[in-house]
């Protein structure tokens, strides 16, 4: 009989099967992809400026990006994306409401594992998003969920919260990702963002591929 993980390929090996390659601390010295923070929005009333997709950045781009990744505070002027799917689909709200969908990336569990300011970071990214569109959120929210890291690590298993599983470091792609057949189990196979060949919904995808031509020439 075939088993098949799509829990992340590497922590799998470390917390489950308890492998000393992939124990804890060297779990935590590989490089990981930023974890998200999530807001999930039920509005009254229509954000005429709004598209389905939406990117707000600031002017400090750079300076931004070499501190998120390792910061253990929640960032005061966060980058964000906002997803408005009733834009699109109707259906997707009541009439004359919105359905926003609001990812911030920010860092992993290793770095900041406290997340009781969440409703602050929340209200952050409201209030600039109300000030960019004209349109006052916080006065009319039907509905408000926020998922951290820690509720993410919890609800999939996601290592540290990292949204994406391991980073497409030089050292972490191709053959130095862990790889989709286990190790010592010849039954045994990985799915997912942190084996091969990486991580986003595509290579996801191509990831069941790879392991479905693997089985076929295995047996």
């Amino acid at each position: 009989m075939d088993i098949f993980s799509n829990s992340d390929a590497a922590s799998f090996r470390g917390k489950i099967l308890q492998r000393e390659n992939f124990n804890e601390k060297k779990l935590d010295d590989l490089h990981w992809t930023l974890s998200p923070f999530t807001i999930y929005l039920g509005v009254k009333g229509k954000m005429d400026g709004m598209l389905h997709h939406n990117y707000f950045l600031g002017s400090n781009f750079k300076d931004y990006a070499d501190t998120i990744f390792t910061s253990s505070i929640s960032p005061k002027k966060p980058y964000y994306y906002v997803n408005v799917s009733s834009k699109s689909d109707e259906t997707c709200a009541p009439e004359g409401c919105e359905n926003l969908f609001i990812l911030c990336p920010v860092p992993d569990l290793r770095f900041k594992s406290n997340w009781d300011d969440k409703e602050d970071l929340a209200n952050n990214i409201i209030e600039d998003l109300s000030n960019r569109t004209g349109f006052d959120i916080k006065s009319n929210i039907i509905t408000k969920t926020i998922k951290t890291p820690k509720d993410w690590e919890q609800m999939f298993n996601l290592y540290r919260g990292s949204g994406l599983g391991l980073a497409h470091d030089l050292n972490q792609v191709g053959a130095f990702r862990p790889k989709n057949k286990d190790e010592h189990f010849s039954n045994l196979y990985y799915v997912g963002a942190s084996t091969t060949p990486g991580t986003g919904l595509p290579m996801v995808v191509i990831s069941s591929k790879l392991v479905t031509e693997r089985i076929n020439n295995d047996f």
